[in-house]
């Protein structure tokens, strides 16, 4: 009987010959990412490889992608809008609403570091990760995403949405809605609803928070 590593292992290597096969070997390139799980839980392996798998017939394939219309503005016309600027999709889907109450980014004015964020340090431009893999209990807005099964949009992302929101529902109000995108040590990037402009708001004070997937 094959070990369950062995089985994950096998799993990734008939997912990446399958894509090399579509896509030929000049035009892939694979990127090696770690993840552990246990004998009864394999909701790591399950984030962040997005396959599926038949386990009558043993057929692995690359899992099709869905959107709850009734919580995310999904379909055409929607969900090809804003373009996706963190990498874990071509554009974003929008949350139908606003979190229920206000967020701190951080709950201190701190740097931003790995695994949370890109980078170790206070990086001008570096995002949260997509990762929801990765636990954000020092990030309260970025949990809130992670909880409604998305993540903060970046900046780029947010001041789309802004220029668009009509088509996403016009229900955002005029408050400062946090990104996630990092400025400093102590701030991060916030667009104004009130007039479309982008600021830096202190991460442990509270900002309105519209999720995202990345599509």
């Amino acid at each position: 009987m094959k070990s369950k590593k062995t089985k994950i292992i096998l799993v990734i290597a008939v997912v990446l010959i399958a894509l090399v096969g579509i896509f030929g070997r000049d035009k892939f390139v694979a990127f090696a990412q770690s993840v552990i799980d246990s004998f009864s839980d394999t909701s790591k392996v399950d984030d962040t490889w997005n396959v599926a798998v038949d386990t009558g017939t043993g057929e692995v394939k690359l899992a099709e992608k869905t959107c709850d219309d009734g919580t995310w503005f999904c379909g055409a016309g929607f969900d090809d809008v804003c373009v996706d600027t963190l990498g874990d999709g071509d554009y974003v889907v929008v949350k139908r609403a606003n979190e229920a109450t206000t967020k701190t980014w951080k709950t201190t004015a701190t740097d931003c570091d790995l695994p949370e964020c890109g980078q170790d340090g206070a990086q001008n431009g570096d995002n949260l990760t997509a990762d929801n893999t990765v636990g954000f209990a020092l990030y309260p807005a970025r949990q809130a995403c992670k909880d409604a099964g998305g993540r903060l949009p970046t900046k780029e992302e947010l001041q789309c949405i802004y220029t668009n929101r009509a088509t996403f529902g016009d229900n955002f109000g005029t408050g400062n809605f946090w990104s996630g995108t990092e400025y400093g040590t102590t701030y991060a990037w916030v667009v104004y609803f009130s007039t479309g402009g982008t600021g830096s708001g202190n991460k442990a004070t509270s900002g309105y928070v519209r999720c995202v997937q990345g599509w």
